[in-house]
């Protein structure tokens, strides 16, 4: 039953054709790029300027090549990278790179220079995002063949992403909203959502108190970006050594505002580890 699963598996890229795949190895590692992201506060029809800087810390020469794309995050906060101009919200097509094509010596380093600019219209009114790619211009070809003896084409490549936000001026209107809160088996899953123009850096919390002894814990999230109109699920699991017994738990968002912060609460049931399956 394996084989025939694995034949059919390799039929299938087999007919699919040549694939592209991306991945690190130990030489992909030795490159890196820095920051991780840009932060852009560019007015309709203004210009800003940022910098990537490109370092080829492994022992040959390397090509490289700058573009643009989409990114998307899923409720989970995972990225999904697209094609340029994809999202309505992109700002892809705003950006370019200087130099977009370089080679980088051993040990070197590249500064690239990034320009956000940005169009006079209605919209440059709303917050925008994008990705820069920093990509080993030169893709490998490898083959790989399977159990059957069939033969699959590979294009290896590798690249770097760094994230771009456009916050106009104009949009300074910050709010998030808690949507749920819910236990599911042994997670708590905190739901919120950015109503408000800007992109939301937060922090989240759940404070656990125990309803016999008034006993309390903190479990503490990391720091994670909202985009706007997002929603996003923050999980947290039950500390496994939390004594058995009926808590009430405290789901706190920090967005960064002065004034408020959003919150929600349940009352769940640890129950005796020892009946516990």
């Amino acid at each position: 039953m394996r084989m025939n699963q694995l034949s059919r598996m390799w039929m299938m890229l087999l007919f699919t054709g040549v694939f592209s795949i991306s991945f690190f190895n130990a030489q992909a590692q030795k490159i890196s790029t820095s920051p991780s992201r840009l932060n852009y506060k560019v007015s309709p029809g203004g210009t800003q300027r940022g910098i990537i800087t490109v370092a080829n810390n492994s022992d040959i020469r390397q090509d490289f090549n700058v573009d643009f794309g989409d990114f998307d995050a899923s409720r989970s906060g995972k990225s999904k990278f697209l094609e340029k101009g994809v999202l309505p919200r992109s700002c892809a097509n705003w950006l370019s790179a200087t130099p977009s094509l370089f080679t980088l010596d051993p040990g070197e380093t590249q500064q690239v220079e990034v320009v956000m600019d940005v169009p006079q219209d209605s919209l440059a009114y709303m917050a925008r995002w994008a990705v820069a790619y920093i990509r080993l211009a030169g893709e490998r070809q490898a083959q790989q063949q399977g159990n059957d003896g069939l033969i699959v084409n590979l294009n290896q490549s590798y690249r770097f992403g760094v994230y771009i936000f456009q916050t106009p001026p104009s949009a300074t209107y910050a709010k998030g909203e808690v949507t749920g809160f819910a236990q599911e088996d042994d997670m708590l899953v905190f739901s919120l959502k950015n109503t408000g123009e800007t992109f939301l850096v937060c922090n989240s919390y759940l404070e656990f108190t125990n309803l016999q002894n008034g006993e309390m814990n903190r479990i503490n999230s990391k720091q994670f970006t909202v985009l706007p109109a997002s929603d996003r699920d923050v999980t947290f699991r039950v500390p496994s050594d939390l004594p058995a017994g009926k808590y009430s738990v405290l789901g706190v968002l920090d967005y960064g505002s002065r004034d408020e912060v959003e919150a929600a609460e349940i009352e769940i049931t640890i129950p005796e580890r020892s009946k516990q399956k």
